[in-house]
């Protein structure tokens, strides 16, 4: 006999660990064209051959930064990074997160960084949760 529930609910398939860090890195090159942009279009070269944004363009960018990533993940549950590695974010419920809980996660990706904090504390945990993902309720799971 089938059981009736079977249709309901299936446990997610959390994404590995390997696969968030492709996307974070993904990710963390597409800021940087973006940035390359933003320098072509307004910076200056500095005397190290860098580049330097001032002023309305650099606020510009960092704004652009700070939303790019919330505001897909938040819409869609993907970002560029998770896109490409076929993964997403998703409430524990299984319902995308909404760009406030997308936000609030990513408020954390500097602690989560800091000292490889977030893998050491996503390996530590059932779930593979980051310090943003335990804040905000959420997982990564396979597309």
């Amino acid at each position: 006999m089938e059981d009736l529930l079977s249709d309901v609910y299936t446990e997610p398939q959390l994404a590995s660990i390997g696969s968030r860090v492709g996307a974070a890195l993904i990710d963390f090159v597409s800021i940087v064209l973006i940035f390359y942009g933003f320098a072509m279009l307004w910076g200056e070269r500095t005397e190290s051959g860098g580049w330097e944004i001032v002023g309305a363009p650099a606020f510009l960018f960092f704004g652009t930064c700070f939303l790019l990533m919330p505001v897909q993940e938040g819409i869609s549950g993907k970002t560029i990074g998770k896109r490409i590695m076929g993964i997403q974010v998703k409430l524990k419920n299984g319902h995308e997160p909404g760009v406030g809980l997308s936000i609030a996660r990513h408020l954390f990706d500097l602690v989560d960084c800091f000292l490889l904090i977030g893998i050491i504390v996503a390996v530590s945990n059932r779930y593979r949760q980051r310090v943003g993902d335990l804040v905000a309720q959420t997982i990564v799971v396979r597309e």
